[in-house]
């Protein structure tokens, strides 16, 4: 169905999709995503690997930097977080009955509200 929103290509996946991939944040916390998002974060990436001993092993990621959703590899380094084509950046929406969420200034902030 992505064809009808004009995803007729593959994505490029540069690093092994089957490992747990994490993001860092600039508080020093680390979080897990997908493989779809951790390809298009520009800032710190690491990736979950096991050893022979079956311990796990964070290993630092410095490969390129995607736009969200397509095979396109960012330029400009310099701008922390998701890498979104056209700089624009989905929004999230309410659906019917979820007006209560409005009180969280946190979630207004995101709504742009």
């Amino acid at each position: 169905m992505g064809e009808k929103r004009g995803q007729t290509e593959k994505l490029v996946y540069d690093f092994p999709t089957q490992l747990s991939t994490e993001i860092g944040y600039e508080d020093g916390t680390w979080s897990r995503v997908t493989c779809k998002q951790f390809r298009s974060y520009n800032g710190p990436r690491r990736i979950l690997k096991f050893n022979k001993e079956g311990e796990g092993v964070y290993i630092e990621y410095n490969g390129p930097v995607y736009y969200y959703d397509s095979n396109k590899k960012i330029k400009d380094l310099t701008k922390k977080g998701y890498a979104y084509l056209h700089d624009i950046t989905p929004k999230p929406q309410l659906r019917p009955g979820e007006n209560h969420f409005l009180n969280d200034e946190k979630v207004r902030k995101q709504l742009g509200k």
